[in-house]
């Protein structure tokens, strides 16, 4: 008698426990978009008047949204050191270049407490619903993958928060900690651009989710592309941020704040060639070329190339989450 009272029980428990799962997990795939959701409704409820791409009409669209958003600067969280990084290959990684392989594999390697997750054509859609008519551009060749990239970048950001690393970095060392609400590269050294001038690079930034500039970059970009069929610009989202910190004082000190990479970020790319020297090495961070490849070894042993594939080679597999 007291067996099978004990055994009902056990088959009791075991019915809430699947129970219990089965709802948390019905829980979780209902509320997977909705911040996706949310965005569609805010989008829907700013108003969209047809005007002429030009560059005065774009600017007064995107000061009217960092004003909207820009209240969410004091609500925002240091980014969290478990916060995810995530990389994209559109083609897939197993198809890129070796240098891109090792660049993904040195963030891999030095990604500190940070989950790794390599974007692409496939995947994409397990994170982030895109609006019908974003995709319907993409398809028609309105938007370039540079761009779709953009948009699936600040998407990422705004839901996940974390860091976006381009697949073109070498990363040196771990990541470390950092005690702020915005980071990025702010350089010394950079391709200098009217409304870049090196303060940033949005290949290289993190955010904490629901952030301010993730926020308002990814609805400027979607409320952009409902009134215009095409990007003004390659360098438009460089835009966007550019006028949040024009226009939004906060977010112009958080950028103030941060400390400028104390090295060319770019000088390995020009070296790659040459015979290995530690002393090539010294930036954290090394910003490369998909378009590279040099020979590994020449006459007088290994190149600075060389280095990089035999000790970043790619095994990315056994780091998907």
């Amino acid at each position: 008698m007291i067996y099978n009272i004990y055994l009902f029980f056990l088959i009791f428990l075991k019915i809430v426990f699947i129970f219990a799962v089965f709802s948390i997990l019905n829980l979780l795939s209902l509320s997977q978009f909705k911040i996706e959701e949310q965005i569609e409704k805010e989008l829907n409820n700013i108003e969209i008047n047809k005007t002429e791409l030009n560059w005065n009409n774009i600017k007064n669209d995107f000061e009217f949204l960092s004003n909207k958003y820009k209240y969410l600067i004091k609500y925002e969280k240091v980014i969290s050191m478990y916060s995810p990084i995530w990389m994209m290959w559109y083609q897939g990684i197993e198809s890129a270049p070796p240098i891109v392989k090792s660049c993904v594999q040195s963030v891999i390697i030095n990604r500190a407490k940070h989950p790794v997750y390599i974007i692409d054509k496939d995947n994409y859609k397990k994170y982030i619903k895109l609006p019908s008519y974003i995709i319907e551009k993409f398809n028609n060749g309105s938007l370039s993958v540079q761009h779709f990239a953009d948009i699936i970048r600040m998407g990422l950001l705004l839901k996940y928060g974390g860091y976006w690393i381009d697949s073109t970095y070498l990363v040196n060392t771990p990541l470390s900690k950092v005690y702020t609400t915005f980071y990025s590269l702010k350089l010394n050294y950079c391709f200098r651009h009217p409304f870049i001038n090196c303060q940033w690079a949005i290949n290289f930034m993190a955010v904490p989710k629901n952030s301010f500039i993730a926020t308002y970059g990814y609805i400027a970009l979607l409320f952009y592309l409902k009134k215009y069929n095409r990007f003004i610009s390659y360098y438009l989202l460089d835009y966007i941020i550019y006028i949040a910190y024009t226009n939004v004082p906060e977010f112009k000190n958080i950028i103030s704040n941060l400390s400028f990479v104390n090295c060319n970020i770019f000088s390995l790319a020009k070296s790659l060639k040459s015979d290995y020297n530690k002393a090539d090495f010294q930036c954290s961070f090394n910003k490369l070329s998909k378009k590279m490849a040099y020979n590994i070894s020449n006459i007088n042993g290994e190149t600075n190339y060389g280095y990089i594939i035999n000790k970043y080679q790619f095994k990315y597999r056994k780091y998907k989450y």
